[in-house]
């Protein structure tokens, strides 16, 4: 059977271990939009599927592509949500419902732009 001791011992250090990373976790603060689940994912995913077919979106792979597609969809919202903090790969995106509220907001305020079918998507410089 083990020490208790020798447990004991373990469970301090694995202690100690979580208190210093703990202190070493940067909580990313960024804008946040309200997202309402049936309004807003149509939207978001007529303006993405516009958006998916771009040659220079096609091109790109991971964090890059879904970066390249959300910049298509709406210029404003990736800048006010990644434009200081792009994704990165591997990185679970807790802004992305933040998007799509914005995108709705942003549709709200165009809505000569109701319709992304309708959209006349510039050339964008994809440089982030």
């Amino acid at each position: 059977m083990v020490d208790v001791r020798i447990l004991t011992v373990c469970l301090v250090l694995l202690l100690i271990i979580d208190v210093m990373t703990y202190t070493e976790r940067v909580q990313y603060q960024f804008k946040k939009y309200t997202y309402k689940k049936k309004r807003d994912d149509k939207k978001y995913k007529n303006a993405k599927a516009v958006c998916e077919v771009r040659p220079d979106c096609l091109a790109m792979y991971g964090a890059n592509q879904t970066m390249c597609i959300r910049k298509c969809v709406s210029e404003f919202c990736f800048k006010e949500l990644y434009g200081d903090d792009p994704l990165e790969e591997g990185e679970i995106d807790v802004r992305f419902n933040s998007f799509k509220g914005c995108l709705a907001q942003e549709k709200v305020g165009n809505m000569h732009n109701k319709y992304s079918g309708s959209r006349n998507l510039p050339e964008q410089d994809l440089g982030y």
